[in-house]
């Protein structure tokens, strides 16, 4: 099964969409999930700023996915 990545704020923005689907494979994390779809795109404070969640609790970069997992990128959002 695929992986679902739901992106929000500037990461929504940037990329366009929502939604993303990405296909799982053996040892995948969510850092790797976040460069292949976001990449170079995000600068390294944003990266270091985003939070990661997977089926809605919070995770580490590190933590491996499973099939069908649901992974939001979530980047720091300011406003009053």
């Amino acid at each position: 099964m695929p992986i679902t990545i739901k992106l929000f704020a500037h990461y929504r923005e940037l990329m366009g969409k929502g939604e993303l689907s990405i296909p799982m494979r053996p040892g995948l994390t969510v850092a790797d999930a976040f460069s292949e779809t976001i990449g170079d795109r995000a600068n390294a404070e944003l990266r270091k700023s985003t939070m990661f969640a997977i089926n809605e609790s919070y995770v580490p970069a590190e933590t491996k996915l499973n099939d069908g997992d649901r992974v939001a990128f979530i980047p720091p959002v300011s406003g009053g």
